[in-house]
């Protein structure tokens, strides 16, 4: 798998001199440094995903669609439609075995919620339920698991998840990931098929270049649906 993903990284292996060593949390310099690199349509903050069946507990990182996001905030916090968010990332200092755990169950949570989308031609909405397209992703500056052991941990985790509310990939910086792959094929995966399988790249220093090639490939292949709010006034008024 090493050789398939080192055919599309060259061009952005420039992040690996990125430094994460200041007095702001992590979150906070993650989020800047997505919100610098990302194409410039997408924003990347703190901020919680709702929908209208309702709403997944603050996401550390949500990257979303400027162009489609009305301006709802709570305060400070920002409220992002599910529509248009396209991942969820949760950053940690230090990954523990049960960090990693709380983690994927918030990360759960927003896979959870329910989408609207085109339906066919017809300019009607339809609900998906079955596969939301947000990315769940877990991010940390260090860990005391190997990435074997984040693998073991999280297949043990989600064995009885539903395939569409699993964590699409575990990145710790300077050392490596774990992706979803199809074994027949070595096919790298956001969301994982019945046979998929958590693998291990040992990426080192160029770790942050993978993240960042996992999610812009991702946000710039889907494709991004205006949320209806009026259900949402009709329930308030």
């Amino acid at each position: 798998m090493q050789d398939l993903w080192a055919l599309v990284y060259e061009g952005i292996k420039s992040e690996q001199s990125v430094n994460f060593a200041g007095s702001a949390p992590f979150r906070e310099q993650l989020a800047a440094f997505l919100q610098e690199r990302l194409p410039e349509r997408f924003g990347a903050e703190q901020g919680q995903i709702f929908a209208l069946d309702g709403a997944a507990e603050e996401s550390d990182v949500v990257l979303y669609d400027r162009l489609h996001t009305p301006q709802l905030k709570a305060g400070k916090l920002r409220m992002i439609p599910a529509e248009t968010a396209g991942a969820a990332i949760q950053t940690l200092d230090a990954l523990t075995a049960g960090l990693l755990v709380e983690e994927a169950r918030q990360l759960r949570a927003v896979r959870r919620l329910q989408k609207l989308t085109k339906k066919g031609f017809t300019g009607g909405l339809e609900l998906i339920s079955t596969h939301p397209y947000t990315l769940g992703v877990i991010v940390a500056r260090t860990s005391e698991l190997s990435l074997a052991e984040i693998a073991q941990t999280l297949a043990a985790e989600q064995e009885a998840w539903p395939l569409p509310e699993r964590v699409s990939a575990v990145y710790v910086l300077d050392v490596g990931l774990v992706v979803y792959q199809t074994p027949a094929t070595g096919e790298v995966r956001y969301f994982p098929l019945a046979d998929s399988t958590l693998s291990t790249v040992a990426a080192g220093e160029d770790t942050l270049s993978f993240l960042l090639l996992y999610l812009s490939s991702y946000l710039n292949s889907i494709e991004i649906i205006p949320p209806d709010l009026m259900p949402l006034l009709s329930r308030r008024f």
